[in-house]
């Protein structure tokens, strides 16, 4: 299959899983990879109109073959992109943030941490980016890129900035990523996190943590290890092929995939944990509205 010919099957979403094309952009990986990097540069500069044409997917799966291809020069680009303020990107990328995003910046991460850093660290970016961001040093732990022991000693540092005076999403989810590499070290920051109420219990207790650690730290990796969430992207046939909007055909017959940006990806797979998740998000969208209109 030519080069162009790809990227139009690519191009526009309709209904049908284009495995095919898929298949032959990953053949032609050096030929395809420098559009794939200009595609997600002309993106970043056109949100607008991204967001008005719901069945453009070329993003969407140069996210992921990039990711595949392990490709560094996507890195910066990537950030770079999510780091825009306000929801647009979350809304022209479905559930990609919640679901994938840390693992695809783990696979593109190009040795440089400082940029990720920044991202985490920039209060103008949206709050569930960043949380992606955050998971994504886990990933990089979970899948023996950098040292645990460097990821603790930065979430130290996170903890010891000045504290926030009411409950916050992503110190919120610093304990949660600190349960997950079994940090038994940041236990005194977190126990202080608890006391001064800046974690929401919504989305994990202090009985939780204690359970977690009493467990110890080789349990908590193990867990990790064996977590899908904290793994990179190998084959982006596997990845998204079961999406809902290339399997759901009462979706398709009546165009509501595109209704909400959950028809993006995998978001309805049932399952427990993933509903609890989804309600969770919500209850807390909904509790951030009600403080905002105070």
């Amino acid at each position: 299959m030519l080069l162009e010919e790809i990227l139009s099957q690519l191009e526009t979403y309709n209904g049908t899983f284009p495995r095919l094309a898929l298949e032959s952009a990953i053949e032609q990986k050096t030929e395809i990879t420098p559009k794939l990097l200009e595609i997600l540069e002309e993106c970043k500069n056109n949100l607008e109109d991204l967001l008005e044409d719901s069945t453009y997917f070329l993003h969407l799966y140069a996210l992921y073959l990039l990711a595949q291809f392990r490709e560094e020069a996507a890195y910066p680009l990537i950030l770079d992109f999510f780091s825009i303020p306000g929801d647009i990107t979350l809304d022209v990328t479905g559930d990609l943030v919640t679901d994938d995003l840390n693992r695809i910046i783990a696979s593109v991460f190009d040795g440089n941490l400082q940029p990720l850093k920044q991202l985490i660290e920039n209060q103008q970016a949206n709050e569930y980016v960043r949380s992606a961001a955050l998971k994504s040093l886990v990933t990089l732990v979970a899948e023996e890129i950098i040292p645990r022991e460097q990821l603790i000693q930065y979430f130290a540092e996170l903890f010891s900035r000045e504290p926030e005076t009411q409950p916050d999403f992503i110190k919120t989810k610093l304990v949660i990523n600190s349960c997950k590499l079994g940090a038994v070290e940041l236990k005194p920051q977190i126990d202080e996190a608890f006391e001064l109420n800046l974690i929401d219990d919504l989305f994990i207790d202090q009985e939780s943590v204690d359970d977690t650690f009493q467990k110890g730290t080789e349990a908590a990796l193990i867990k990790l290890r064996q977590n899908r969430q904290f793994t990179l992207i190998t084959d982006i046939i596997t990845e998204m092929k079961s999406w809902a909007c290339f399997r759901n055909d009462k979706l398709k017959q009546n165009n509501s995939v595109f209704s909400s940006p959950s028809g993006f990806t995998n978001s309805f797979k049932p399952g427990k944990a993933e509903a609890n998740k989804k309600k969770k998000i919500q209850k807390e969208s909904r509790r951030k509205n009600r403080n905002k209109k105070k």
